[in-house]
């Protein structure tokens, strides 16, 4: 077969592939969401906490991509189940500042740990080339959906 139809095929399995991972991983986050009470979004909301650090309201709205209103929910939610908390911003007192609990989260059950630690076993058989090839199809991904995420919402918003 010439190398032309092995690339074609390659890229083809590639794709549903990632259509697969996607729906399963989206999927993971439901169940994930849904054990702990909450959604998607304000189980996002609370990885963006956790990895980035404290957020006003509008900058959680904006990295979620969600209305002012749709926030306040999941803020409110996730202080209801103790997850996070709100402050009073370090250097402006008249803006507040959203923070996760971690404290609250240590005493929890860590629903991603069973995955954090499959991921750790497949990861652990690639060499470090491998290891280095990956992160940058990651990384490309990630600013690929990125881009496309914020090319979609602008034609949205022009609508």
């Amino acid at each position: 077969m010439p190398d032309s139809d092995v690339r074609r095929e390659l890229i083809a399995t590639l794709t549903l592939l990632g259509e697969i991972d996607s729906t399963q991983t989206a999927h993971f986050h439901q169940l994930a969401a849904a054990h702990n009470g909450l959604g998607v979004t304000d189980m996002k909301a609370l990885s963006i906490l956790l990895r980035e650090g404290p957020q006003s309201a509008g900058d959680l709205m904006t990295r979620l991509g969600v209305t002012s209103g749709a926030v306040t929910g999941v803020i409110d939610r996730l202080r209801s189940k103790g997850l996070a908390r709100r402050d009073t911003h370090p250097t402006d007192r008249r803006r507040a500042v959203v923070s996760a609990d971690e404290a609250a989260l240590a005493e929890r059950e860590n629903i991603y740990a069973g995955i954090g630690a499959a991921f750790e076993r497949l990861y652990a058989g690639y060499s470090l080339e491998e290891l280095r090839f990956l992160e940058r199809h990651l990384r490309a991904s990630v600013e690929i959906t990125r881009a496309e995420t914020e090319a979609l919402a602008a034609r949205e918003r022009a609508e």
